[in-house]
C-alpha cells in the first residue's frame, strides 16, 4: 500500500468514524443514520446483484426498509403503537404484485429483490433496539458495540498483514477472501476482548457488567467474521472487489457495515432475552 493510498484511507476512515459516532450520540442522528443506511445499503446490494432489472421491486423494498426503520424508531422513542409497523408490509406486497407480472413470459421468479428484507432489515432494527436501554435513548451500548466491531476489524487487518501473508500461513477461506488468515482472526479476537474491557472501564459499566461485554466481544469475534465472509460471497458472485465507491480507500457503505449485519441483530436478541436492555 502506497503512502498516498494509506493517507487517503486514514483520512476518509476517520471522517466515516466521526459521522457515525456523531449520529449515534443523539436520537434524531440515530434515525437519520438508520434511514441513510437503509437507502445506501440496499442500493449497493442491488448494484452488485441485479443492476439492470426489477427496478420497481427494488424501489419498493427499499421503501419498506426505510418505512419500517422509521416506524420502529417512533415505536421506541415516540410511543407509536407497535401495530403501525404493519404498514411496512404495504410496499412489500406491492413488490410481490410487480414480481407477478415481471418476467411472466419466461416464467421467471427471482428472490434477489426481496433479500435485503432478510439481510439488512435485522441489522437496522437491531441498531435501533440497542440504542433503547431501560426505556430511554442511550448511546453507550451502541457506541461500545461499534467500538468492538471496529477494533476487531482493525486488529484482524493489522495482525493479518504482519503475520498472515507468509507463504506457510493458513488462510481462513481462500475461495471467498484470499487475504484473510487465521492469524488475522486470532489477532482481531484478542484486540476485541481488550477493547471490551476498555469500553467497560471507560463508559460501559453503567450499561452492562463486564461479563456481558466479554460475551459481546465473543459475538463480534465470531459473527463479525461470518458477516464479512458473507458479504465477500455476494461480491464474488457479482464479480466486484468492493460493494461501492462512496468511501474512498474503503469501498462502499456495505463494506464498512458487513460485520454489523450479523452482530447487531444477534447482540439485540441476546441482550433482550436476558432483559438487559
Amino acid at each position: 500500500m502506497g503512502m498516498d493510498t494509506l493517507v487517503k484511507r486514514t483520512v476518509y476512515g476517520v471522517l466515516f468514524l466521526v459521522i457515525v459516532v456523531g449520529a449515534l450520540l443523539y436520537p434524531y442522528g440515530l434515525v437519520t443514520l438508520t434511514a441513510l443506511m437503509a437507502v445506501l445499503l440496499s442500493y449497493e446490494f442491488y448494484r452488485m446483484t441485479m443492476p439492470r432489472r426489477y427496478h420497481r421491486e427494488k424501489i419498493l423494498v427499499t421503501v419498506a426498509l426505510l418505512l419500517v426503520s422509521v416506524l420502529y424508531f417512533c415505536v421506541l422513542y415516540a410511543g407509536l403503537p407497535a401495530r403501525f409497523l404493519l404498514l411496512g408490509f404495504l410496499p412489500v406486497v406491492a413488490a410481490w404484485v410487480c414480481q407477478l407480472f415481471d418476467g411472466v413470459k419466461d416464467h421467471e421468479f427471482v428472490t434477489e429483490p426481496f433479500f435485503p428484507l432478510v439481510y439488512l432489515l435485522p441489522m437496522l432494527l437491531g441498531l435501533l433496539r440497542l440504542s433503547h436501554v431501560g426505556g430511554a435513548f442511550s448511546w453507550r451500548l451502541t457506541l461500545g458495540l461499534f467500538a468492538l466491531i471496529w477494533s476487531c476489524d482493525i486488529g484482524a487487518y493489522c495482525v493479518g498483514m504482519m503475520f498472515g501473508q507468509r507463504p506457510n500461513s493458513r488462510k481462513l477461506y481462500p475461495a471467498l477472501s484470499p487475504k484473510k488468515s487465521w492469524m488475522g482472526v486470532w489477532g482481531g479476537t484478542i484486540v476485541t476482548f481488550l477493547a471490551a474491557w476498555a469500553v467497560w472501564a471507560l463508559w460501559g459499566a453503567a450499561v452492562l457488567p463486564l461479563v456481558h461485554w466479554l460475551v459481546l466481544a465473543l459475538l463480534v469475534s465470531v459473527f463479525g467474521v461470518l458477516g464479512d465472509l458473507f458479504e465477500s460471497k455476494i461480491k464474488r458472485h457479482a464479480g466486484v472487489k468492493d460493494a461501492g465507491t462512496l468511501i474512498p480507500g474503503h469501498g462502499g457503505v456495505l463494506d464498512r457495515f458487513d460485520d454489523a449485519t450479523f452482530v447487531l441483530p444477534l447482540a439485540a436478541i441476546y441482550l433482550s432475552i436476558l432483559q438487559l436492555i
